[in-house]
């Protein structure tokens, strides 16, 4: 394996920075005018002579740009492109689920064949192949942790290039970022961009599974990254994996340079335990640990720790007496300087297991005495609820995706806005003999909907609840909080017109369907002629 490229190391680096921004600088003078005679663009202009400090300048220049190329060129072989398959399954009414798949990206964690990606792309198919820079294809066995999204697959190589893991806790926001990926299904695509921020929190809802998952410790870029791109690394320029990138923000689907990673310290603390112990067991603390802000320090008279912000009732943390505002500072020997760090204690030690808590509360220090449980069934740890970024604009995970996709497939991630509810509405239920039906559970709207699907008040038509799988409903893109407007001819103003209007349309029959999504800041509306198999 090709060393690390000397090129970006310690200072030389900012050197080399103010020689291209200087460069830059002298080449605006020179070419617009500015500063300096206009006669390069008259036709009799007499050729002159680049000063020595342009001259250093563009070689700085040029040294930038060897030293990225240089760059994604000792990176590119420990990225992969990662093929994710799934068999159609029966559903209801004897009809199948249509067959699933796709690409994603993943980096090389060790020679002798683990791989790190996002659980997205690789979680819950029949089939995982794994295909490396050099064109060699491998089936991978993969190592879930859903929850957190990361997730290892182990293919029988050995030899294999990597990339070493950074400590993301000396990131710091403005620094140079690479990322490198499958995009789009366009192999070891190199975009460059910087840190934007750190530590951004988000909840995003798997529209495939339902399955919430929390992500506490995300780095953002402005590094284009794109449906393809999950699982494969954002790299600093010394070559390390700063982060896993997983998702993005944006108002209408496309990416507008809000892109996030998962940390490499957290990525990398996942991917060992999986290795390790094969799963992701927690333990349950049950209370809610934020960061402290810095006039929090300054009140508190604190350095560092993690601020309870709130504690379950009856959970071990209540009954070993940890209140809210409470300081944690120390779990068993692991000091806690944030949130992430208390997180990370829960897997580190084990439900059952006895461990001290040391605290700061109105200055004084405390230790109690915890006993460690299993998380419950329903919390398999403390988060907030999926949500969208600041209210203006959605999180969207990159799942497996091979083709450029139809912007109906991608806005699919946009359906699952508030969870389907299953509800016990008015159902679409199926004829005997020849009729057809669509396949969807729905409701008339009302406030609430309304308040759930942000569907504006002028807005008419009826909810969808839920989707049969297999259904032509799911065939054709509908998701729960979808708005029905148009069956064939017949306008549609209540769920039970939607009844109404399939009462008589027969299998082969072909009628138009119009139904739109309402996602705050956007619509996306469908129109098309539906032959009902």
């Amino acid at each position: 394996m090709s060393t690390k490229p000397n090129i970006f190391r310690g200072p030389a680096l900012w050197t080399l920075l103010a020689g291209a921004m200087l460069g830059a600088g002298s080449m605006y003078a020179t070419f617009s005018g500015h500063g300096g005679s206009l006669a390069l663009a008259q036709n009799n202009a007499p050729i002159r002579q680049i000063s020595m400090s342009n001259t250093e300048s563009l070689a700085a220049l040029k040294a930038l740009d060897n030293g990225f190329a240089t760059l994604a060129q000792y990176a590119s072989p420990a990225v992969v492109l990662i093929k994710s398959e799934s068999k159609g399954t029966p559903g209801l009414n004897g009809m199948a689920s249509m067959p699933r798949g796709g690409e994603g990206s993943g980096v090389i964690f060790r020679p002798n064949g683990y791989i790190v990606t996002n659980d997205h792309v690789v979680g819950g198919f029949d089939k995982v192949t794994v295909v490396l820079k050099d064109g060699r294809e491998f089936p991978g066995k993969v190592t879930r942790a859903e929850q957190s999204d990361i997730a290892v697959v182990k293919i029988d190589a050995n030899n294999l290039p990597t990339l070493p893991f950074a400590d993301s806790s000396k990131v710091r926001p403005g620094e140079f970022a690479m990322a490198i990926g499958a995009p789009f299904g366009l192999e070891n695509t190199v975009t460059i961009g910087h840190v934007s921020a750190l530590n951004r929190q988000n909840a995003i809802r798997d529209p495939m599974t339902g399955l919430d998952r929390f992500y506490p410790e995300l780095i953002q870029t402005d590094a284009s990254i794109n449906m393809g791109n999950s699982g494969g690394p954002l790299i600093n320029v010394d070559g390390e994996v700063i982060g896993i990138n997983s998702s993005i923000v944006s108002p209408n689907g496309n990416g507008i340079g809000l892109g996030f990673a998962i940390s490499s310290n957290q990525a990398r603390l996942l991917a060992e335990t999986l290795i390790e112990k094969g799963k992701i067991t927690r333990a349950f603390l049950g209370l809610v640990p934020v960061d402290l802000k810095d006039y929090q320090k300054s009140q508190m008279h604190v350095e560092s720790g993690a601020l309870v912000q709130e504690v379950s009732s009856d959970s071990p943390a209540a009954m070993a007496g940890i209140k809210a505002n409470d300081v944690i500072v120390r779990v068993g020997t692991i000091p806690v300087s944030d949130q992430i760090d208390l997180r990370d204690a829960m897997l580190k030690y084990a439900p059952g297991t006895s461990v001290e808590v040391e605290l700061i509360r109105d200055g004084q220090h405390k230790t109690v005495k915890v006993m460690l449980k299993e998380p419950p069934k329903e919390v398999a740890q403390t988060a907030p609820q999926p949500q969208t970024e600041n209210g203006n604009g959605h999180t969207f995970q990159f799942g497996p995706d091979g083709q450029m996709p139809d912007i109906k497939d991608f806005l699919k991630q946009f359906g699952d806005l508030g969870g389907g509810n299953s509800g016990d509405g008015p159902v679409e239920t199926p004829h005997s003999g020849g009729h057809a039906q669509l396949g969807v559970q729905i409701h008339d709207i009302d406030p609430n909907l309304r308040k759930q699907f942000n569907i504006p008040s002028g807005a008419t038509g009826a909810v969808v609840a839920s989707v049969i799988p297999g259904s032509m409903a799911e065939k054709i893109g509908i998701k729960p909080g979808d708005v029905i407007q148009v069956i064939g001819d017949k306008e549609v103003k209540s769920a039970q017109d939607v009844k109404d209007a399939m009462a008589d349309v027969q299998i082969g029959d072909t009628k138009r369907v119009s139904f739109v999504r309402f996602g705050g800041n956007s619509t996306f509306k469908e129109d098309r002629d539906v032959t009902f198999r």
